[in-house]
């Protein structure tokens, strides 16, 4: 048969335009697959159409490609499309050939013995045909698609998006890399099953706009070796059949890689009696994990684990404070000796080449680098390296570790500095749609990592949905950094999802409440509560939907303070819990208690780029466009909101009334809450609409508070009046704990700061010097997470002699406000004996007031 490239185009060009939206694709514009081909050149007018006769035929060492291929076209196109396999017949139109070696031509069966790239035999009795897929579980090819070392000849590669010929591509001998020529029949050839796969998608994207796919020849193949996605499911757990679905979306995209944090301070996810109190009840067995890497090896897809041993090891072992972060002592041999045998339990769960270590910047000590290196080692065989996630700095590492670069652009400079291979990520979190197309990622590198955004309590559903897009647009950016952006979103609609996914899972009901009353510390079901309890993650309940929302310690609201009904969170610049709970479109309702304490603009409830909003007081619906209710919310004082969506816009209730009316209309915003300039109490969120009169119900449903401090009357409820003796004053301490952390941080009046004591130790205190005798009335105690369960306050006339004012014996932390007390003193000192936690001490604001 003459060959189909003699009747195509004989030079190939990379597209810089994509076909308009609903257009047939023809000449060299763009074809509507995701990621784009580094190479297309059309070849006439005609279209491959598949018939009720159209085979897939393979050679005996594409067999298993030649299944699956098959099988999803059948999802595909609805035809029976059977496999040919061994000694094929001559195809004819409609039909799709595999080649499994390099070189135009070299069908399978065109040489004696047929022999291919796998070592492929003759069947003595003639084609096969396969009427089925037959590709068992857990088995895949014997070649290894994912080129671990990214190594791979990158003589001719054209860069895609650029104008001229492409020539030099040579992408059917390239790891991953394949050749397909579309005319009457199809025919894809590649050096490894990874290339026919990956041809295989993108015949299947061609597909899927309207049938048939426009005759040309295509030449494809990745830029980045490593094509990443992380996922953390120790914090947010996800069921096997949603990460095998996951597996299946990224093959879709010809991503090839899927990290799983399996361990870390919520959880270790991974089962074994040895282990018991670090693994709660949602979590994985080995069987389970051998179910998820079959069926990423039938995607070539590998999954590499990480099992944190140097940063989030709250589940495993005791940490401590290293500058600002929290790590396990490695300087400790008990502790090293634990997190080896962690390692050695799950290590050989996994076949990849890669396993996850950690931050390896987590802490600059030498001691603890000592043991991080000590761990790396352990790991690292011939076979085998550490991965080593990096934010801020690199610090001088042995052996071969690969570096997960998840810092600034500064930082991935300083990283690839030509001794070890690197993989940049892009957190997910706060991206919005277009962040990542307009992204133009390094030409070197090992690899491309996205950071998708998952939260501890929320749901994978919603996760999934956030994720979609992004990972889609990293796709694209991963295999063709330069393809053009223009016509993405048509292309993306048209190839839709990926074939063979399990049926949906029934919607969540969007119902959430949040009281901000107490604070909600697991017990085991779903999380270890070790992280809680030692004050690093902080939850506030969802009463209804079991959406907590979490936030880390450094950056969570300040919650309970006093609210409007009961407990309320106060939130600040950067202050935001995370939800993750699912959305969904209109009718949804939404209300809150707010008390905006500044002007600055700030989120309520925020989800990807909608949101409802507070900007200069005035509340607000964001969406494709972002439309003003008109009502300016009063500072320092408790006021009732409701938002009503249906699908005509939105309705805004103040205090029971109607207010205000905007054409704009978004899904429930259920990702996040915060940052806000000031304090919410009793959101509900509803995925029904609220009538008038149910409004009005719900705001009469609170009786007015006793007194009123309405704006203007008064400082806010929970300030006194008098004005703070402390303020400003001389003040020393015991000990610091670090630079920018002493004691005249708990006199500046700023929220923000924090005196914070030496680790560890007791007795600890703090001492201020009021600069003359005073009559003291009260003493106000802001504390941060680490605070003193039992201390005295007392005074000094000379700062020598102290006496006792008052002593707490049973402190839980957030704010002591020691009111009714009788004394005079120029010294006031703050004399902690016993540590409510396993840091030091740690306050935020020391403030007296006189009588």
């Amino acid at each position: 048969m003459r060959p189909l490239t003699a009747a195509l185009a004989v030079v190939l060009v990379v597209a810089t335009a994509a076909a308009p939206a609903g257009a047939g694709t023809r000449g060299d514009a763009l074809p509507a697959v995701v990621p784009a081909p580094a190479g297309w050149a059309g070849g006439g007018e005609g279209s491959f159409r598949p018939g009720r006769d159209s085979r897939v035929l393979a050679g005996a060492e594409s067999r298993e490609e030649a299944e699956r291929l098959a099988a999803d076209l059948r999802e595909v196109t609805g035809l029976p499309v059977p496999v040919v396999v061994g000694g094929t017949p001559e195809p004819v139109a409609g039909d799709v050939v595999l080649t499994g070696r390099d070189g135009p031509g070299n069908r399978p069966g065109d040489r004696p013995g047929d022999q291919g790239a796998a070592g492929g035999r003759q069947n003595p009795e003639g084609p096969e045909t396969v009427e089925g897929p037959r590709v068992p579980d857990g088995q895949g090819t014997a070649e290894d698609p994912q080129n671990p070392e990214g190594q791979g000849s990158a003589e001719g590669r054209q860069s895609s998006g650029g104008a001229g010929g492409a020539e030099g591509l040579e992408s059917a001998g390239v790891p991953e890399g394949y050749r397909m020529e579309l005319g009457a029949h199809v025919e894809i050839t590649a050096s490894t099953p990874a290339g026919l796969f990956y041809g295989g998608r993108t015949l299947l994207q061609l597909l899927r706009a309207g049938g048939e796919a426009p005759y040309g020849r295509l030449e494809d193949r990745p830029e980045a070796g490593s094509r990443m996605v992380v996922l953390d499911v120790q914090g947010g757990f996800w069921p096997v059949a949603r990460i095998e679905d996951l597996v299946r979306r990224m093959s879709w995209l010809k991503l090839n890689t899927l990290y799983l944090r399996l361990s870390g301070d919520a959880a270790l996810r991974l089962h074994d009696p040895a282990f018991a109190g670090a693994v709660p009840g949602l979590r994985y067995t080995r069987s389970d994990m051998e179910a998820v890497q079959a069926t990423a090896r039938r995607h070539h897809v590998t999954v590499v684990p990480e099992i944190d041993v140097l940063g989030d090891t709250a589940v495993l072992t005791p940490s401590r404070r290293c500058a600002a972060e929290h790590v396990p002592d490695l300087a400790d041999p008990g502790v090293r000796r634990r997190l080896t045998a962690v390692l050695d339990a799950f290590t050989g769960w996994f076949d990849a080449p890669l396993v996850g270590l950690g931050r390896i910047d987590a802490c600059d000590e030498p001691e603890w680098l000592e043991g991080a290196a000590e761990l790396a080692g352990h790991v690292e065989t011939p076979g085998r390296r550490p991965v080593l996630r990096v934010r801020d700095r690199l610090p001088a590492l042995d052996g071969r570790p690969v570096i997960l670069n998840e810092g600034s652009p500064e930082t991935g400079a300083i990283v690839r500095n030509g001794q070890h291979d690197v993989i940049d990520a892009f957190p997910a979190a706060g991206s919005h749609a277009g962040d990542l197309l307009a992204w133009t990622p390094e030409a070197e590198g090992f690899g491309r990592a996205l950071i998708a955004d998952t939260a501890v309590f929320g749901d994978p559903g919603a996760a999934e949905a956030v994720l979609a897009g992004l990972r889609a647009e990293f796709a694209e950016r991963a295999w063709n950094r330069l393809s053009p952006a223009e016509g993405f979103a048509d292309r993306l609609h048209t190839v839709g999802d990926a074939p063979g996914l399990s049926p949906e899972e029934p919607l969540v009901r969007a119902e959430h409440r949040y009281t901000f009353d107490t604070l909600h510390v697991p017990e085991g079901d779903t999380h270890v509560p070790a992280a809680w309890r030692d004050g690093l993650l902080v939850t506030a309940a969802d009463e209804t939907g079991g959406v907590h929302a979490t936030a880390a310690a450094d950056g969570a609201p300040r919650f309970p303070v006093p609210g409007r009904v009961g407990g309320a969170a106060r939130f600040g610049e950067g202050r935001r819990f995370v939800l993750g709970a699912a959305s969904k479109s209109p009718p949804w309702a939404v209300s809150m208690w707010v008390r905006s304490e500044d002007r600055a603009r700030g989120v309520l409830l925020g989800r990807l780029d909608r949101a409802i909003v507070v900007d200069g007081g005035e509340v607000a619906v964001s969406g494709a466009r972002e439309f003003s209710f008109g009502h300016r919310l009063p500072l320092n004082r408790w006021t009732h909101l409701v938002l009503v969506a249906d699908p005509r816009g939105t309705t805004l209730y103040v205090n029971g009334r109607r207010t205000g009316r905007v054409p704009e209309v978004i899904d429930l915003p259920t990702g996040s809450m915060g940052p806000f300039g000031g304090a919410l109490d009793e959101v509900v969120m509803s995925g029904r609409a609220l009538t008038p009169a149910q409004v009005a119900a719900v705001y009469a449903a609170v009786p007015d508070p006793v007194p009123d401090r309405s704006a203007g009357s008064g400082p806010e409820p929970d300030r006194p009046a008098a004005p703070d003796l402390a303020r400003g004053r001389p003040v020393t301490a015991s000990g610091v704990e670090a630079a920018g952390l002493g004691p005249e941080k708990a006199v500046d009046g700023d929220p923000e700061t924090r005196w914070a004591s030496a680790l560890k130790v007791d007795p600890q205190w703090i001492r201020v010097d009021l600069g003359a005798p005073r009559d003291i009335a009260r003493v106000v105690l802001r504390w941060e997470r680490a605070y003193g369960s039992r201390y005295r306050v007392e005074g000094s006339a000379d700062g020598v002699s102290w006496t006792r004012i008052r002593e707490v014996a049973d402190g839980n932390g957030e704010v002591d406000d020691l009111k009714g007390l009788s004394a005079t003193a120029r010294y006031i000192r703050v004399y902690g004996m016993k540590r409510g936690t396993k840091w030091g001490y740690s306050l935020k604001d020391l403030a007296v007031y006189g009588g």
